[in-house]
């Protein structure tokens, strides 16, 4: 896999497990203490962050972080 597509997967997998939660972005924002707009970019596999801020999105979900690379 290349690198835009394991973003592409961790982004469709963040989305996926907040709504099956039943937390909108802006929820899961405030529990990871980031803006939505900041949240957004990411769960669309549009940017490289950092595992610091995958930690924090894995905690508010209450999943490992392990659960976002999984196809």
């Amino acid at each position: 896999m290349t690198e835009r597509e394991y973003l592409i997967l961790i982004g469709k997998n963040i989305t996926k497990i907040r709504k099956q939660r039943g937390i909108t972005s802006k929820e899961l924002g405030y529990q990871c203490d980031m803006e939505k707009s900041n949240l957004i970019p990411i769960e669309k596999g549009r940017i490289n962050t950092t595992i610091g801020t995958l930690i924090k999105i894995a905690k508010a979900l209450d999943v490992d972080i392990a659960d976002f690379l999984k196809r």
